[in-house]
Order: structure tokens, then sequence, then C-alpha cells
């Protein structure tokens, strides 16, 4: 019987274990689910699991020890499992019950995750000593090892039976709930009808061009999604710190020209109505993002692996101390600013992009999250226009799947992909002449829609407050199709 010293085991349970089952009149499958032979310290222990683990999946209902011996023989593995007077001991053992199958059970599975986590750590202090290793490689490596050990714990079971899956989708059906509205409210609502909300597992792409105010826009869905579900979103600014994407988000929900503000402060001495207004403006955006559970990060240039270690931790942090308001967002300002891996010397930018929008569409996946993800577009929308129809003014070309920035596989990875576009080609002289609030258009397009059609949502952009809106226009269609 080998044993591999140093690690953590107890051989009473597991052999406890193996003679409940033996004995056993019924067999409950749930009993040993997350259990494999590997879980067992003792080679010999490990062999007669084997053996009773298959005949269970075969559909028995028991497996007494002489039928135990037999399949062993059968295998060649008798000798290997201590041979029929070692199975007999065991049984033995178990006439007076020590422990309840469940117990054991639980006993070796605890045992075998720590051995786990004791062999993982060496692992991952052997290829640190390594000096020339990746360090971002290496950090993911361990990370996913750890997750494994953590996910296995959690007792997950990644198999469900379709026929259960439909009971439970035709019982939602009945009650009136299609699944039309699962996903995360953003506020704008013709924006939730196309998309359904930002549902769990997706990744949306937010893209424009430098100054077309996807920030903007990302961190009022932020906000909104935080307030309207009650639930936590993390906002990583690889680009902008933290204490100016604050400001622009309280200039959008106290709808002050912050910029403004900066050159010319409000002073209670020299304007006080004025200074007073600012104020009670500014202390009701503050209550409204009181009600927020709203994070930023603005790490620059954070990995693949540092954003899934960030997120976790976030995601365990809400659990334990706002149960209520679990991570259901997390926005990235912006992607192609995200550091990618060493993939080798014959790797160009694209692959690196292509490696990082894989990996946010497995974070989604994992984590049941929605992922909105913000992108570039290339200068190429701003080159080519069209006269519009009256032949007075020059339009801006809608931007297309194709003019995304190292779009690779981007847009195969995204189950939307969004595009802030400016159709008037002479915005800045525009804005000379309009008012603080009068709006720029705008139009969201929804350039793809994996689970519905891509449509054109009209809006306004509200410059000074770097705030968006959707139009209330009674004759412009919200059905409106995206024709290229």
């Amino acid at each position: 019987m080998s044993e591999r010293v140093g690690l953590p085991y107890d051989l009473e349970a597991e052999r406890a274990l193996l003679g409940g089952l033996m004995l056993a009149y019924e067999l409950d499958p749930e009993q040993i689910r997350n259990l494999s032979p590997e879980d067992f310290h003792a080679a010999d222990n490990r062999e007669i699991f084997r053996v009773i683990a298959e005949a269970i999946e075969s559909g028995a209902d028991s497996i007494p020890s002489l039928a135990v011996v037999d399949r062993l023989r059968q295998a060649g593995a008798l000798q290997a499992a201590g041979g029929a007077e070692n199975i007999d001991r065991i049984v033995e053992e178990q006439m007076v019950p020590k422990a309840g199958i469940a117990e054991a059970a639980a006993v070796v599975q605890r045992l075998s995750q720590l051995r786990q986590l004791i062999m993982t750590a060496r692992e991952i202090i052997e290829t640190a000593q390594d000096k020339s290793i990746d360090l971002d490689n290496a950090v993911e490596r361990a990370e996913t090892a750890v997750l494994a050990i953590r996910e296995r714990r959690s007792g997950e079971n990644p198999m469900r039976s379709m026929v259960t899956i439909s009971k439970s989708l035709a019982e939602r059906m009945a009650k009136g709930d299609w699944g039309s509205d699962r996903g995360l409210r953003t506020g704008f609502e013709r924006l939730d009808h196309q998309l359904g909300g930002f549902c769990p597992g997706h990744v949306i792409i937010l893209a424009a061009r430098p100054g077309g105010g996807k920030t903007s826009l990302a961190l009022t869905m932020a906000a909104r999604s935080a307030a309207l579900n009650q639930c936590g979103v993390a906002f990583f600014s690889l680009k902008i710190p933290g204490e100016e994407l604050v400001e622009r988000l309280l200039a959008s929900l106290a709808r002050l020209n912050m910029h403004g503000l900066k050159r010319e402060p409000p002073l209670p001495n020299k304007d006080p109505e004025q200074y007073y207004r600012v104020m009670n403006q500014l202390s009701d955006a503050l209550a409204q993002l009181d009600q927020c559970t709203l994070e930023v990060d603005d790490s620059p240039g954070i990995s693949l692996a540092d954003l899934r270690q960030r997120v976790r931790r976030y995601k365990r942090t809400l659990a334990k101390e706002q149960p209520d308001r679990p991570l259901g967002l997390i926005v990235i300002d912006y992607l192609q600013l995200m550091k990618a891996p060493n993939l080798g010397s014959g790797a160009n930018r694209e692959q690196q992009v292509a490696y990082i929008s894989k990996g946010l569409k497995t974070l989604a996946k994992e984590e049941k999250i929605c992922v909105l993800a913000l992108a570039q577009l290339n200068r190429g929308v701003e080159k080519e226009g069209a006269v519009s129809e009256d032949g007075k003014t020059k339009k801006k070309r809608e931007p297309v799947l194709s003019d995304l920035r190292e779009s690779g596989s981007i847009e195969q990875d995204a189950d939307a992909v969004l595009a802030v576009h400016h159709p008037d080609e002479d915005e800045e002289e525009a804005d000379a002449n309009r008012g603080p609030g009068d709006p720029n258009n705008a139009v969201l397009l929804l350039l793809k829609n994996r689970h519905g059609p891509r449509k054109r949502i009209k809006m306004n952009f509200f410059k000074p407050w770097t705030l968006f809106t959707e139009q209330v226009d009674p004759e412009a269609s919200p059905e409106a199709p995206v024709v290229h």
C-alpha cells in the first residue's frame, strides 16, 4: 500500500466510505457524484473505488464485496487492490459503521482538495523559480489551477439535462416570462428592448472614434445598471484616472458643465445664486451615486489574468459584504489598451487582441456576468463621407464591423456590437451655436446582435454634460434597421 509522504489523508475515512458503499442495499449516485478514484490517497483504495464507481455508472443499485472482487479480477486489478482478503477486512470494519457514506465522502474529498492545493503550490513555487518565465502566463496558470480546485469544491455539476431545462423554460413561459428582460436594464429602453438587457455570459462591444463619447455612454450605462438592477458594477479604466471618471459621471447626473465650472468656479461671495444652485445639483447627483454599488479600477495596462483575478476578488467581496447586490456587469475602457501575454515572436497585435477577446468571453461565462468592452474604430470612418440628400451638408459614413481596430475575432466573440455615430460632419462649428441644453445628434448603431436584428437608435448627446439620452421622436421608428 503506497503512501505519498507529506500530504494529508485519512485512510480510515477512505475505508469507511468503501465499506459503506459495498454494504448499502440501495446506492445513491449523488453521494459520490463529486468523487473520483484520484481522490483516494491509498492506491488499493483507488482501485476498489474505481470498480464501485463504474458499477454505479452502469446503473447498479448495489455492489456487494463479492461483485467488487469479481470486477477487480476481470480487470486484472485484484492484486493492486490488496486482494480479496483486504476487501473482506474493509467490509468487516464497517459492520459497526464509524461514519455514514455522505460524511466519509466529504472527508475524502476535502483531504483530496487539500493535497491538490499543496501540490499546486509546489508547482507554482517551482515555476516562479524560473527567471525566464513570462510572469503574466505564470500568474494566469497558477490562478487557473487554484480556481479549478475552488470550482470542484463548490460541487457544481456543469451537466444539465435538456429535459430539465425545457421544463423550467416552459414553467417560466406559462407565467408570462419569455426571457425578454432577463438581462440587466441599462435605462436605455430601446436598447434594452433589442438586446433583452445586458445578459449574464454576454460580451457587448461599444465602439467609437476617440472623443466619440463611448466612455460617457458606458459610464451612464454602468451607473444606471447598478441603480436599476441593484447589482454590483466594476469599471476598469485603463485610460482615464478614477477622479476624472467620477467628475464626468457627476456632470452627467447633475447636468453641469464641469469644464466650464473649472474655468470659472462658482463662488458664494461672487454669485451666491449660481453657487447654491450648482451645490444643490451636485448634492442631488451624489445622492443618486450613493445608491449605486459601482467600483472603479484605474490601473493602466492590466492583463487578462489581472482582470480575472480582480473580478473574482470583487465578486467574493460583494458576496460577503453585500449579498443582495451580486456582481452583474464589468466595463473595460478600453479593450485595445489591455496588456496581452507573450504569444511568441511571430504574434502580431491583432492576434493578441483576439486572445484578449476570447478571454473576456470565457470570463463572462465562467463568472455569469456581462462584460461591456469599449473599443476604438478605425480612422477611415472620419475620412469617408457622403453628401446629404439636400446637397447642403456632408455626412460621415456610418461605421461597419470591419471598422473595429484590430478587429480580428472581436466581432466573432461578441454577442452584440454597438457603435456611437455622429452623423454631422461640422460638429465643432455647430457646437458654437448650441446652448448648454441643446444636444448633438447621435446614433447608436447595433451592428451585431447575435440574438436579434440589427437596429439604429437615435440619441441625443449633451456634450457639456457628457450625457446621452434616447431621442423621443414620434416620427422616427425605433425599429429602423441598420442598412449598409
